[in-house]
């Protein structure tokens, strides 16, 4: 991500796919949280979409306690 308009444009999509609950995405630390149901969707899933609008982005080595909210980077 290079800006405040990457951040948007990364958000609003991850928000779009059916089964994520929220997106909260911060260009200036390249990072996300999001919040979704595995049972719609998952972290296959979220990664291709974000891959196709042309970033690269990979799971970070945090992981919630319930398993419900994934760190990305891009």
């Amino acid at each position: 991500m290079h800006c405040i308009s990457c951040e948007k444009r990364i958000r609003e999509t991850v928000l779009e796919l059916k089964g994520v609950k929220s997106a909260k995405v911060n260009y200036t630390k390249e990072k996300a949280t999001i919040e979704f149901d595995p049972v719609e969707t998952n972290v296959t899933n979220i990664l291709k979409i974000i891959k196709d609008m042309g970033y690269e982005p990979g799971l970070s080595q945090e992981k919630e306690s319930k398993g419900f909210f994934k760190r990305l980077f891009v």
